[in-house]
């Protein structure tokens, strides 16, 4: 998965979940660094190669329901498969009539796998505090993951 030049993300401190910020310069890149940054959360995935997983399609009213469908989506996926989130691609996100359409597929690694070691396990993203801007250098998504 290559990661689009300027994009980044960063935990953030919380007392009882576990937070991040992803930022990237256009909105696919900053659902793809927010997938990222929950996959880091969950488990360190040193030289390891997944398989991928469609997602979607996806719908929601306005830009943080999308990012919450996703990231729970991204979460279920690796729960019911038994696996551990490396990475996801976001292949189509677009506005439509009634709100905005997203499709992708995830990365995942079995637990077993090499390089594999888990850290937590993320229960879902929550709505609280749940944000995505748009700034000069592009997106920035904020989230609080249920741990």
């Amino acid at each position: 998965m290559e990661r689009q030049a300027g994009s980044s993300h960063r935990q953030l401190p919380h007392t009882a979940d576990v937070g991040f910020e992803a930022c990237a310069p256009s909105l696919p890149a900053v659902f793809e660094e927010a997938a990222r940054a929950l996959a880091e959360i969950a488990a360190e995935t040193t030289g390891t190669v997944g398989s991928p997983v469609e997602t979607g399609p996806l719908r929601a009213h306005d830009l943080e329901g999308l990012a919450f469908a996703w990231l729970n989506e991204l979460i279920a996926l690796a729960d019911a498969q038994g696996c551990v989130l490396v990475g996801a691609t976001v292949s189509h996100l677009a506005p439509v009539a009634d709100g905005w359409t997203l499709e992708g597929r995830a990365t995942l690694v079995p637990y077993e796998s090499p390089g594999i070691r888990t850290l937590r396990q993320v229960k879902a993203v929550t709505l609280h505090r749940l944000a995505v801007d748009r700034g000069p250098a592009g997106f920035t998504l904020t989230a609080y993951a249920d741990i």
